[in-house]
């Protein structure tokens, strides 16, 4: 039977010669206007595919997309972006948003049945189980570090805490970035063009193997080892590799001891299969009024997929010393959750160490933030010996 595929888009001129254009490619075709139709049809028809506009009015692209993938009865159809909008942001919107494929208007006819076939085929293929061939049996303790928006210093805080958990455990650590196009511990650590994570996703998920990941790692002075992402905006291309990056984190979770994977912002669809692969998530919170709003949303989806009392780890970053920022009592009555330790600002040291290339940790150990790191670490160390 043909495959459905549901188009949502608010330019009448657009649905009708889409779908006459698929109609052709011998699919069966259902049209939705706005985004509260294309939810309810989403729901009642389970098309195979959606194909999604973002400029849409009263609802956007953006929000549907988020809709369908929180409800567990669409969550699993793929959605095609289909949209004018063209910068790289609003295509990492539309990644987070939860797309499986973005393509820009205008396009040519070959090129959106190419992304259309490539994104069904996709859907239709089974998960490959990917199983650990670890030099070890023993399980590593794997640490998510992620933030409701970027700009909050979770790269910097996941490589002070890596750092700091092989200095108090004295145990192997693996530091992971997981942000392929937006890496910057590479560079804040003095490594040039660091592309081990890009040469490992280059590869098929069923080919990536412990001696590849492990060929990719770089040796830090510390004695942690990274997997760096890259900076180059064009690398951004391998969000949409999932299955790559499971296949990572499956046999990360065997490479060493401690894991901290650098999630970035947003529940990503990258994020979303990593979560899996957590045994804790260590949230940065900001001391500001909206980003309080906006992580309470994510403490709530991350509490949906399993992580409740005791998985959830949140910290408030203390960025600047601004009266612009909430006291630390006017967050607690906002946010309504733990807060593990509060992290003092230190942005002249955070500076002056970005620019030699040394973490806070090893330039300035005796400082306080320092020693806020090295007491997130020991809560960290003490949670997996209570587990073991």
């Amino acid at each position: 039977m043909a495959e459905k595929i549901l188009i949502v888009d608010d330019d009448l001129d657009t649905l009708r010669l889409v779908g006459l254009m698929l109609q052709h490619q011998g699919y069966r075709i259902n049209a939705a206007s706005n985004g509260m139709q294309a939810i309810s049809m989403a729901l009642t028809d389970k098309p195979d595919l959606i194909l999604l506009d973002i400029m849409m009015p009263e609802m956007d692209g953006y929000e549907v997309a988020r809709k369908l993938r929180s409800d567990q009865n669409t969550n699993t159809i793929p959605i095609i972006m289909f949209t004018a909008k063209t910068q790289v942001d609003d295509k990492v919107e539309g990644f987070e948003a939860g797309a499986d494929d973005y393509l820009t208007k205008p396009t040519q006819p070959r090129e959106l049945f190419a992304h259309v076939k490539a994104v069904l085929a996709r859907g239709k293929k089974p998960s490959i189980p990917i199983l650990p061939q670890p030099t070890t049996r023993t399980r590593g303790y794997v640490t998510g570090v992620m933030s409701v928006k970027g700009g909050l210093g979770v790269s910097t805080l996941a490589t002070n805490l890596g750092i700091s958990l092989r200095a108090r455990s004295k145990k192997n650590v693996i530091i992971a970035e997981f942000r392929p196009g937006f890496g910057t511990i590479g560079l804040d650590l003095g490594f040039l063009n660091p592309e081990g994570l890009s040469r490992v996703l280059e590869a098929p998920p069923e080919d990536i193997t412990q001696m590849s990941i492990e060929n990719e790692l770089f040796q830090h002075k510390s004695g942690v080892r990274l997997l760096l992402s890259s900076y180059h905006p064009a690398d951004a291309k391998y969000i949409t590799y999932v299955d790559h990056f499971d296949a990572i984190a499956r046999y990360l979770a065997y490479m060493a001891s401690h894991i901290v994977i650098d999630l970035g912002p947003g529940i990503t669809p990258i994020t979303d299969r990593i979560l899996t692969h957590c045994d804790e998530i260590v949230v940065v919170l900001e001391p500001i009024p909206n980003t309080i709003v906006r992580t309470l949303s994510l403490v709530e989806e991350l509490t949906k997929k399993g992580f409740g009392e005791g998985r959830i780890n949140t910290i408030l970053y203390n960025r600047q010393r601004t009266e612009m920022q909430y006291s630390l009592a006017q967050v607690q009555m906002e946010y309504r959750h733990p807060i593990s330790i509060v992290f003092t600002a230190a942005p002249e040291l955070t500076y002056q160490c970005s620019k030699a290339n040394v973490p806070l940790v090893m330039q300035h150990p005796d400082n306080l933030t320092s020693q806020q790191f090295a007491k997130l670490a020991d809560n960290i160390t003490k949670r997996v010996r209570t587990k073991e």
